[in-house]
């Protein structure tokens, strides 16, 4: 009988043994506060193993953090706001240097002013950066010869520029508020196939979005409104996609393209700039289901060739279109199916501008009269309604 007593607490300890090792590898939770033992993240980070959890409770913290293991990094709000990481002016706040790091839930302040000191930079893969407020930075947030990253919902106001991307592809920037920065709002430098969407891009003091030597990124569903420059600025990029954004009352250019060939910018509601859509220099892109309204040009063409221009509405613009030096398509080149009026109908489509009045004698919705843009250029097939009333199918 004690022989049977001794072996059950053998197994009974062998268990509990076997739940602390699991428990152990499955990850450990640290706490920091400045009531706590743990009153330093980074001395925390450096005491953690891969897969461990550090929660940092409300307070400032004047440190310069380097998140060297794969651990999860949360600041907590328990009372006195997000928990602040303050860098006191030198290098950058927080660098995010090991892969599968979640950092999030932190006020982050107060970088050094050397090229690329940032708030928060990410010179890693798979991190995720998200719920922190970024302000008073060099740069906001930055990621830098990274690859598959998250920038989800930071709050990224009054930096020199609010997120940048360097050398770095495959990330995702959504939903993030990058305003009333000094320079940009989201700033691509050899960045490609990054998504940008659902950003508010604002109230900054040069553009709000600008991709540079960048391409095949997708820009969709963002703001950008009150930049005292361009709202979205293509430079030398190449073969990005720029739609479904609302880009209003930039002081200058909605939309620019700048050097930059073969891109696709469609349905996007451009209102109250200078310039809608500005193409410079730029060839080969397509500009097509864009609502261009109240802008002193809509569309404004210089030294470009081969863009293809079409189902847009032109309306109450100042002008409607500019063209210099440019031959361009301002009708689709390919048939188009569509339906108007509940009739299918294959035809080359045009563009809808305000002011034009041609006879439709056979009911397509197409004027049977070219609209002159401007010189030799004419839009073949002019929409005798905005493009919403033409069903396109296929």
């Amino acid at each position: 009988m004690l022989g049977n007593g001794v072996l059950k607490r053998s197994y009974a300890i062998s268990s509990i043994v076997l739940i602390i090792s699991w428990s152990l590898a499955s990850g450990a939770t640290y706490v920091v506060s400045h009531d706590y033992e743990d009153r330093f993240i980074q001395a925390t980070i450096n005491r953690a193993s891969d897969g461990d959890r550090i929660i940092v409770k409300s307070g400032q913290y004047r440190e310069n953090l380097n998140v060297t293991k794969k651990v999860a990094v949360i600041g907590l709000d328990t009372g006195g706001g997000k928990p602040v990481v303050d860098a006191g002016g030198l290098g950058s706040a927080v660098v995010i240097s090991a892969d599968d790091v979640l950092f999030e839930g932190f006020r982050v302040v107060n970088s050094g002013k050397q090229w690329k000191d940032a708030g928060i930079k990410v010179i890693s893969k798979n991190a995720v950066i998200r719920n922190n407020n970024v302000t008073g930075n060099v740069y906001g947030i930055v990621l830098d010869g990274s690859t598959k990253n998250s920038v989800l919902k930071n709050y990224v106001r009054e930096n020199d520029v609010g997120i940048s991307l360097y050398s770095s592809d495959g990330c995702t920037i959504m939903e993030n508020d990058a305003s009333n920065n000094t320079f940009g709002g989201i700033l691509l430098s050899k960045a490609n196939n990054n998504t940008i969407r659902n950003n508010n891009a604002s109230l900054n003091h040069w553009a709000g979005i600008i991709l540079g030597e960048s391409s095949n990124n997708s820009v969709t569903n963002n703001i950008a409104r009150y930049n005292e420059n361009e709202g979205i600025w293509l430079l030398r990029s190449n073969s990005n996609t720029v739609r479904g954004n609302r880009v209003r009352y930039n002081y200058i250019f909605g939309i620019r393209l700048l050097y930059s060939n073969r891109n696709s910018v469609s349905s996007n509601t451009v209102r109250d700039n200078l310039d809608g859509i500005s193409i410079e220099s730029s060839n080969g892109n397509v500009l097509a289901g864009n609502n261009l309204s109240i802008n002193g040009y809509g569309v404004y063409v210089d030294n470009s060739f081969n863009n293809r221009i079409y189902m847009n509405n032109l309306i109450n613009n100042a002008k409607n279109a500019h063209s210099w030096n440019s031959t361009n398509f301002w009708n689709s080149t390919e048939i188009v199916s569509y339906s108007y009026r509940g009739i299918s109908y294959n035809r080359r489509v045009g563009n809808h501008w305000s002011g034009y009045f041609g006879p439709d004698p056979f009911g397509d919705g197409l004027g049977d009269i070219p609209h002159i843009v401007m010189g030799a250029e004419r839009d073949y097939s002019p929409l005798m309604k905005p493009s919403e009333r033409y069903a396109l199918r296929g």
